[in-house]
């Protein structure tokens, strides 16, 4: 399976004195590198939700936000006994009223700072496995359209190499061509006769100077392997990335070596469809 590395998902459920929202989105990311936001009383396990991200994603910069909500409005606050017991003893020595001893620092809290219980947090385990799914459901279906676009690219790239390779002779010969009748009306009405072997010699080097076969052949490479990582699937963003980046690399020298018009042109459409590979396989995880 292709995966992309943009998705959303999210899920909400109500239990017995609380309800749970969790949302997650995912964009590109060279790494995996995950975020969480959520209410105080999660801190201590935050690493934990890591890890379960972890395990399903490999790849891309995810964002999860927990929403926590109490639904009893008794357990929605926190008296801390202990410290409003302290502050009417020091009333009661220096002989001044117990009054307004709630609005007084640290005797009344909210409950959400406080730590999530057993039932609590394996309901969050559920709420946040149901919004993962839903991502990577999304991240699935786009790298599928990602797939096909991709590999109708490579198609593309292979039809204008064809067309390259089957054009590249013909450069040859009609360089010759040129030449000989350039030289025949340079000496024509002289006694000069062409030297052969110096004119064989010349067209020897300019095919040399302008083969691209080994180019050819390693595109077509790149191209095979490109079909075969997208065929089997799992994480090939940056294998692609870098298959990319060589296509790129063989489709320059083919055009730096060729003067012929009709190449060049297909050289023009190469760079476009690599670039166009460049900018998909840079969203697969």
């Amino acid at each position: 399976m292709v995966s992309s590395m943009t998705g959303f998902g999210a899920s909400s459920r109500e239990f017995p004195g609380f309800a749970l929202s969790v949302e997650v989105k995912s964009v590109n990311g060279r790494f995996l590198k995950v975020g969480i936001k959520g209410p105080g009383a999660l801190a201590s396990r935050e690493h934990e939700l890591e890890g379960l991200i972890k395990r399903r994603l490999h790849r891309g910069t995810v964002s999860m936000t927990v929403h926590f909500e109490r639904q009893d409005a008794e357990s929605m606050v926190a008296v801390n006994e202990d410290v409003a017991l302290a502050y009417h003893s020091i009333f009661q020595r220096l002989g001044l009223p117990p009054q307004n001893v709630a609005q007084l620092p640290g005797v009344v809290g909210h409950a959400q700072r406080a730590k999530l219980d057993e039932e609590q947090w394996a309901a969050l385990l559920d709420v946040a496995g149901e919004a993962l799914s839903a991502l990577i459901e999304m991240r699935d279906r786009e790298g599928t359209e990602l797939k096909r676009v991709v590999l109708d690219l490579c198609n593309s790239i292979q039809q204008r190499r064809m067309a390259v390779s089957e054009r590249a002779p013909a450069v040859v010969y009609e360089y010759q061509r040129r030449l000989e009748e350039k030289i025949t009306a340079l000496l024509d009405g002289s006694d000069t006769v062409i030297d052969s072997s110096s004119l064989a010699r010349e067209i020897a080097i300019f095919a040399e100077r302008s083969d691209v076969t080994e180019e050819l052949d390693r595109l077509g490479a790149h191209l095979t392997q490109a079909k075969e990582m997208l065929s089997k699937g799992g994480e090939i963003g940056r294998p692609l990335e870098f298959l990319a980046q060589e296509m790129l690399r063989e489709v320059n020298t083919i055009g730096s070596k060729s003067s012929d018009r009709e190449i060049s042109q297909a050289v023009v459409l190469l760079k476009a469809d690599v670039e166009r590979i460049k900018e998909q396989v840079a969203n697969i995880e």
